[in-house]
């Protein structure tokens, strides 16, 4: 995961906790929208580790087919 994407998906999340606890007080459609951007948040990270599993996976990959060939 990208620094950047860290840094935007922490902002997001930060963004839904301070809705959260505002809709607590004004209303229940800004609690409902922060708790929306939390999950944004999250499935974003989860996008993101999934990445990062898939080249994982691609290396892997990549060095049994290589040792393949020695045998």
């Amino acid at each position: 995961m990208t620094t950047k994407t860290k840094v935007e998906s922490k902002t997001l999340e930060m963004k839904g906790n301070a809705e959260v606890l505002v809709g607590k007080v004004v209303g229940k459609a800004v609690q409902a929208k922060g708790i929306a951007d939390q999950v944004e948040s999250d499935l974003k990270n989860a996008g993101q580790d999934l990445k990062e599993v898939g080249k994982d996976l691609k290396k892997a990959a990549r060095r049994v087919k290589k040792a393949s060939r020695k045998s």
